[in-house]
């Protein structure tokens, strides 16, 4: 029997997969999109990769939520690398819904074979770490892409020092999140901060991209990181 939350992260799918589906279809009509150039057979490829997600997601939640986390990196490097452009960006945000939908069927996928049935602790213990290996995949995507095939920029004067800082900061908190997950929510919220001010203070940053809204799941950990700190007593 399927409980509440799975029945949830279904519809939400399934809502999801409707769209995606008359999006590609409406391309099609329009001429926007056929098999004449090689990006929209990426496009095509990437849609059978995410109804094989879909497919499996009604009985095998594991390998769905691993498929949905994988078209959701190879999204982002197709944006970054191959299709650039002026929907680049637009496609990372319509595909950032399907990182969340990934994660939530690995802990659905977790709450059903872990015995015994797990406690609050225990399932957010799982889905924070799942949460932050997909958001340092992606982070590593847009460093390597800015690297590999951004313009070049000299990360040793303002404001693009920062982008090195941040970095630093990010893979800091990553490695103390194992262990001292008091000490990672305090530096995620100290990334946040420093990418908040880099937005207002220098137009470069905003003309980066929309990261400060992208970034925002990073302090939104840092804060849960903090709480579960004092909640449950982490020694850290």
């Amino acid at each position: 029997m399927k409980s509440k939350a799975n029945k949830t992260l279904l519809i939400i799918t399934s809502v999801y997969a409707l769209l995606y589906l008359a999006g590609m279809l409406t391309s099609i009509f329009k001429g926007e999109l056929s098999l004449s150039r090689p990006i929209d057979i990426y496009f095509l490829v990437f849609f059978i990769i995410f109804l094989a997600g879909f497919l499996f997601s009604w009985k095998h939640k594991k390998i769905a939520g691993i498929i949905f986390l994988v078209w959701n990196a190879g999204v982002w490097i197709l944006d970054f690398y191959i299709g650039r452009g002026p929907d680049s960006g637009m496609r990372i945000f319509l595909a950032l819904p399907v990182l969340f939908i990934g994660c939530f069927f690995l802990l659905e996928w977790f709450k059903t074979t872990k015995v015994p049935k797990p406690t609050e602790q225990q399932k957010w213990k799982f889905i924070l770490p799942v949460f932050l290996i997909n958001y340092a995949v992606l982070y590593a995507i847009v460093v390597f892409s800015d690297l590999s095939v951004g313009a070049p920029v000299n990360y040793f004067n303002l404001p693009f020092m920062l982008y090195p800082i941040l970095l630093i900061l990010f893979f800091g908190g990553f490695a103390l999140s194992w262990k001292r997950e008091f000490y990672s929510g305090f530096i995620f919220i100290i990334w946040y901060i420093i990418l908040l001010s880099g937005f207002m203070l220098y137009p470069e940053f905003l003309r980066s991209g929309p990261w400060i809204i992208a970034g925002i799941v990073i302090p939104i950990q840092g804060i849960i990181y903090m709480k579960h700190h004092f909640q449950y007593g982490l020694k850290n």
